[in-house]
């Protein structure tokens, strides 16, 4: 399977899954993140905020404020297509629609995190397969920022159980999440 097939074929399905059965996967994913050791020990969690039709982050990004974690999420730097990190300590008043319509905090309230301070990072997807590979929208942002990521960083990717496919194509450049959860 050819990752601009599996694109098409899995975002086809993201989008026509129903929101009650997406609000309620995204539940037992948060769930199950909850549970994680690297989680509980977690005192930064990079978060992604995430589409309309992915695991919904939202509301885990706010019980993890809630429960005393700092909270970072990616912010787009279209220019050089990288993802910097900038916490965020309220979602309602802090983020807005930035590159792609994805949510991130406004200038006037970003915050820079270090990747280096990050004790875990939770990482969306298109697909997964069962190695860790990821398949994103294909811009390459979270991949240039995963190549960052130090590797004694936990890295978990979230996805819907259909999102899990046997194998992708990697590259040697590619690297692969350490935990998969699903729903």
């Amino acid at each position: 399977m050819t990752k601009a097939y599996a694109r098409t074929t899995l975002l086809r399905r993201l989008k026509q899954q129903k929101e009650d059965d997406r609000r309620r996967r995204s539940q037992a994913i948060w769930r199950k993140l909850r549970r994680l050791k690297a989680f509980r020990q977690a005192k930064t969690v990079c978060c992604y905020v995430a589409l309309p039709y992915e695991v919904q982050t939202w509301r885990m990004i706010e019980a993890m404020l809630a429960n005393g974690k700092r909270v970072a999420v990616p912010v787009m730097r279209p220019r050089t297509k990288r993802l910097w990190l900038s916490e965020v300590r309220n979602p309602t008043t802090e983020l807005a629609r930035g590159a792609f319509g994805v949510w991130e905090p406004r200038r006037a309230v970003y915050r820079p995190v270090r990747l280096r301070d990050v004790d875990l990072v939770v990482v969306p997807g298109v697909g997964f397969d069962r190695r860790g590979h990821r398949l994103g929208h294909g811009h390459g942002y979270f991949d240039r920022f995963l190549a960052r990521v130090p590797r004694t960083t936990p890295t978990v990717g979230l996805a819907f159980r259909f999102q899990l496919i046997d194998r992708l194509p990697a590259h040697a450049h590619d690297r692969a999440v350490k935990t998969i959860l699903s729903a």
